[in-house]
């Protein structure tokens, strides 16, 4: 995240300001205001016809290789969905649909700041497992035998999902 400390619109140097409950930095020059608003992450809760969960182990910061579901920050001018799929097919050279949106969730993240997660449901479509080089490994487990996911909020993320499959099965 870009921290600013003088105004990008006339160059004075930022000032603290209560502004809608909120601190913020603001310009007592021209009053322009810096909103920190989140950035738009997804991530793909990915199953195979057989009905098993593709988990992946990272293999860059942040959670350097920890098992965690595939996902990444969206781009310009994609939608949620565009860029769930885009992701999983850099990450694993699958393509997949989206069967639905699991939920939408908040993270700090020390790296990144204020995040915006959308995590979906996909199904796989078609393609190879084959991972890029931002992944250690990957695979497809049956629930019983996931590795251990220790990122919290993908641990959330697959609770969501497999409460809500118990709950409406079809």
């Amino acid at each position: 995240m870009h921290i600013y400390r003088y105004c990008p619109v006339c160059g004075t140097p930022l000032a603290t300001a209560e502004i809608e409950n909120q601190t913020r930095k603001a310009c007592p020059s021209c009053s322009w205001v810096h909103y920190e608003n989140p950035l738009p992450v997804t991530v793909a809760y990915t199953v195979n016809p057989a009905g098993e969960l593709l988990v992946v182990r990272r293999g860059h910061h942040p959670a350097y290789n920890e098992w965690a579901l595939p996902g990444g920050f969206l781009e310009s001018g994609e939608t949620p969905q565009e860029g769930c799929l885009r992701e999983l097919l850099e990450e694993t050279s699958l393509s997949g649909k989206i069967d639905r949106l699991i939920g939408a969730y908040h993270r700090k993240s020390e790296m990144y700041g204020s995040l915006l997660v959308i995590a979906y449901k996909v199904v796989i479509m078609a393609g190879a497992l084959k991972i890029n080089h931002e992944l250690l490994e990957a695979g497809f487990f049956p629930f019983e035998s996931i590795p251990q996911i220790n990122i919290p909020l993908h641990r959330t993320i697959i609770e969501d999902a497999r409460s809500h499959d118990k709950e409406y099965p079809f």
